[in-house]
């Protein structure tokens, strides 16, 4: 049992009063910056019978500028309903806004009933959420304020509820302006409106104000407790209930299980407040026992250290706006831990209340952000400090108990001022001793610190480091290391992810990073004018002829999911970088039956045993020839060589033998496909040549328009930013059979019969200008009726240097029109493009590059010689193709025509029925950076 009681004093909010204030009142207290101690009063009950959600149809006004009523005008004709929790942007009350929402006054009115059962309580009202500061008044009477739309609120409005009336009457006036209403901006959507739960509480007269546990790795619970209107009669109580439901002790548990991200085990913590035998309060809180500790540069997790394979994560839906239910959370999490992301960072606010309890049972890191984004100006002017220490309160006194909380972030990317180092210290002294806090800097901005850093900072939380930075300057660090944003996933560039991975790996003093960023920050947008082109550049999404999801230009492109949650390319790419359990390279031993598999467990604290499944399928050509699965034994950041026996291994097969491997986890998570060559890479072009059937037909038969140079492609995102002005408008350009001038590439092109096919050698020879080449080869618009391919090599997503892990060895086939049709594919040893029958164009080559693109005259089907990386956001690739560097490049390829109906028997043992292929997965009419272009707009003599 832990007795801690004291009297509870000072006010919830700075705003409440026991009587409704005069005007000019009002007027003065919504102008001056005073600090909150939210939930200082009052800790929010866990007894579902002690709350009463708000949530529903309330009626609302919006109105242009900033109103001075002190008091919310009477309902008319002009108010309109809207769902609460809602944003105003999904309903048409006001405009979508970027960085700074318009100024505007919105009014609220709904009423409540207060339950028969709470006629001898308290009651409070809290609010978790409302952009971006409002007033509240109660049955006519001015209750308080808040500035600080991230943060939680909670307002005893005891005073002015009428017992004698049967409904309350709740009114609202919000506003988007204010002194420190810059702190709620960000590099995002700036939306208006309440956007998360309303809900009613009811307490006793003598209930407890505050709690915080504390535990130990020895089993001890350290519980501390707040009592308003205490007496010494009153006592607290605690029991704490292990997983299954049985109490396993007061203050400390014997041997208990530890919480981390991969075990994430939660005991209850029951607390009950009584006075002279008789139960005030219940609460039950779950909890972890988990303890983080800094030693030097390494930080530890129960005494181990780990690794935080991370994303930032905005909270939105692309048609509720910042509405984000339980729902898409869940969905959020499950591909999160699909890609073994453990860490997330509430960039750039505290999220949902429920966000913290999935974060908790689920298993995940989490930096929780103290809210202010922009107002940069405000942070050397020390009267903006109260509001600071409001937002810290706020935040951390609501989220202080959750284990998933492991570090605080003060800010992101501000000045480190007087007053930001001041708030570090409050926080650390006054409101959690425990955790480690940090400050989120700019690379550029820390670096010139040279690592004489304010030591209230624990851990060092720069941005965008470069690879080399990595391996160099970073390495020198006294402290830990967190890039609490790196390499940005703008479009679908997300260059080096896996080299910069890799260093963090095997650096024990970078704790991890998180990628920029989960989720595109998509608006809804309608037209009213149907769009029936969906040719040429985009920087939007469609869905349908009449909207989509907004992006505000290339802002909010810079996730790892479209804003529906679809994965982009860049997704796949991390969960391969990020995966915590895999086959260790693409290279297998084999001798005999058997194929010595080297297994990587990159858990930190559990043994692959039991706990991830690997099943295998081996595949030789389209036929399955063995298939099982196994749960090998791996400690925690070891490897194991595996023997996998099986009697279908050949010694002699001209066909590509694969051994595809997916990769689960105890709950049923996807976390990995990996498909490794498991025979010699053939001579594909001599095998296929000499088996192919005889044939007059000539494979040029099947294309509309060749030869074509290619000497570009379209500019992704990143590429508009950093080569727009050096890249070729019309890439695709014609030459001869044998070759020519074609703009900055002099082309010589050779065909020879091979076989019973076409061969076709190539060189080009780039002159001495900058252009931008981005990709170089030799391409052919095909028949218009060819609308699928199927190819053997990497896929099935794009790939491309620098973004290229995701794309595994194998057999894969795809429609026109997919989501991840268009583009590059590495390591293609034989392409297939027919229409459905199976009429259509067989294209061999060796360890080659073709790339798909797709136009309203057909596919463009490219060999090419060179192709260079999409570059990051910040500068140019790594693996650029500029023409003055490039020399002469050459690659060969061959060409045969492929009729319906007349498959030779090989083509058969390779491919699939083009029949067979999924439909096209693609629910967007259009999307940034994978837009279609017209052939006509994209070629040139």
């Amino acid at each position: 049992m832990k007795r801690i009681l004291t009297i509870a004093t000072g006010c919830l909010l700075a705003f409440t009063a026991s009587a409704a204030p005069s005007i000019e009142k009002v007027k003065r207290q919504k102008e001056v910056a005073t600090v909150n101690d939210a939930f200082h009063d009052i800790l929010p009950p866990t007894d579902k019978a002690m709350r009463k959600s708000l949530n529903g149809q309330w009626n609302l006004k919006v109105i242009k500028g900033s109103a001075d009523e002190a008091e919310v005008p009477q309902a008319d004709a002009t108010w309109e309903p809207i769902p609460v929790p809602g944003c105003w942007e999904a309903y048409g009350r006001s405009k979508p806004a970027y960085d700074r929402a318009e100024e505007l006054t919105g009014y609220y009115r709904t009423s409540f009933t207060i339950p028969a059962e709470w006629k001898d309580l308290n009651i409070a009202i809290q609010l978790d959420g409302v952009f971006y500061g409002y007033d509240l008044w109660i049955n006519g009477r001015w209750a308080g304020a808040w500035r600080s739309a991230y943060n939680t609120a909670v307002f005893d409005i005891t005073p002015f509820i009428d017992r004698r009336r049967q409904e309350q009457q709740l009114a609202m006036k919000v506003i988007t302006r204010f002194p420190g209403s810059d702190f709620d901006y960000n590099d995002d959507w700036a939306p208006t409106g309440i956007f998360r739960d309303v809900t009613l509480l009811a307490f006793p007269k003598t209930h407890i104000a505050d709690l915080t546990i504390h535990t130990k790795n020895t089993g001890e619970v350290n519980v501390d407790t707040r009592i308003a209107n205490s007496s010494r009669n009153t006592l607290v109580e605690t029991e704490i209930i292990d997983a299954q439901g049985r109490i396993v002790g007061q203050s400390h548990v014997d041997h208990p299980h530890l919480w981390t991200a991969e075990t994430p085990y939660l005991y209850t913590l029951r607390t009950r407040l009584v006075e002279k035998g008789k139960t005030l309060q219940t609460f039950e809180h779950r909890f972890g026992f988990r303890e983080l500790t800094i030693d030097g540069k390494r930080m530890l997790l129960n005494g181990k250290p780990f690794k935080m394979r991370g994303v930032t994560c905005h909270s939105t839906d692309p048609r509720t706006v910042k509405v984000v239910s339980d729902e898409l959370t869940l969905k959020d999490m499950r591909l999160m831990k699909e890609a073994s992301v453990n860490y997330i960072r509430t960039s750039h606010y505290p999220r949902e209340p429920r966000f913290y309890e999935l974060a908790d049972s689920l298993g995940f890191y989490i930096i929780d952000e103290v809210p202010f984004g922009y107002g940069d100006k405000n942070l050397t002017d020390t009267t903006f400090y109260p509001v600071l220490q409001q937002r810290a309160q706020a935040t951390i006194r609501r989220d202080k108990n959750h284990p998933s909380v492991l570090i605080w972030s003060i800010g992101n990317e501000n000045p480190l001022t007087d007053i930001c180092q001041q708030l570090g210290k409050y926080v650390k002294r006054e409101l959690d001793s425990i955790r480690p806090i940090c400050y989120p800097q700019v690379g550029s901005y820390f670096r010139r610190f040279n690592y004489d850093f304010p030591k209230v900072a624990d851990i060092y939380t720069p941005h965008y480091p470069s690879t080399d930075q990595i391996g160099t300057f970073y390495q020198k660090a006294e402290r830990p290391v967190i890039f609490t944003e790196y390499c940005h996933s703008l479009g679908i560039s997300l260059e080096d992810h896996d080299r910069q991975w890799e260093a963090i790996e095997r650096s024990p003093g970078i704790i991890g990073g998180s990628v920029w960023e989960w989720v595109d920050q998509g608006m809804p947008f309608t037209q009213s004018k149907a769009r029936n082109d969906f040719y040429g550049y985009e920087e939007r999404v469609f869905t349908s002829p009449t909207g989509g999801f907004e992006m505000y230009g290339n802002k909010g492109t810079d996730g790892l999911l479209y804003a529906d949650r679809t994965p982009l390319p860049n997704y796949y790419e991390l969960q391969h970088n990020y995966a915590i359990a895999a086959i260790a390279d693409s290279i297998l031993t084999s001798v005999g039956d058997r194929l010595d598999l080297h297994i990587r467990n990159r858990y930190d604290f559990i043994d692959l045993k039991d706990n991830v499944t690997f099943y295998w399928a081996l595949t030789e050509g389209r036929d399955t020839v063995a298939r099982g699965a196994f749960s090998p034994s791996c400690p925690p950041r070891q490897t194991t060589v595996y023997s996998l026996h099986t009697t279908a291994l050949p010694t002699t097969t001209m066909l590509p033998m694969v051994l595809n491997v997916d990769v689960t986890d105890v709950q049923g998570h996807s976390l990995l496909h990996q498909g490794i060559r498991v025979n010699p890479r053939q001579d594909m072009a001599r095998y296929l040549t000499e088996n192919l059937d005889r044939t007059t037909g000539d494979p040029m038969t099947r294309v509309q328009d060749g030869f074509l140079v290619r000497a570009g492609r379209k500019a992704t995102m990143a590429e508009q930013l950093k080569v727009a002005d050096q890249r070729l408008e019309r890439y695709l350009i014609h030459t001869t059979p044998s070759g020519g001038q074609a703009g900055p590439l002099k082309a010589v092109i050779g065909s020879e019969p091979a076989g019973n096919a076409m061969r076709y050698r190539f060189t080009l020879t780039a002159d001495t200008s900058n252009t931008f080449l981005s990709e170089a080869g030799i391409a052919f618009l095909l028949d218009k009726r060819i609308d699928r391919a199927q190819w053997i090599g990497n896929g099935p997503v794009p790939t491309y240097p620098g973004r290229f892990r995701a794309g595994q060895y194998g057999l894969w086939g795809m429609r026109q029109g997919d989501i991840y049709f268009e583009g590059n594919r590495r390591g293609v040893d034989v392409a297939l493009l027919t229409d459905a029958e199976g009429n259509g164009l067989l294209m061999v080559c060796d360890n080659g590059n073709v790339s798909f693109e797709q136009t309203d005259r057909g596919i463009v089907l490219t060999c090419n010689a060179a192709v260079s990386g999409q570059g990051p956001k910040s500068r140019r690739t790594t693996f650029p193709v500029i023409a003055r560097q490039t020399g002469t490049i050459a690659a060969e390829f061959y060409l045969y025509r492929v009729d319906a109906g007349q498959w030779p028997a090989v083509l058969k043992s390779i491919f699939n029925d083009p029949q067979s292929l999924p439909k096209a997965d693609n629910h967007f009419l259009t999307q940034y950076d994978t837009y279609l272009m017209r052939y006509e707009d994209i070629t040139a003599k």
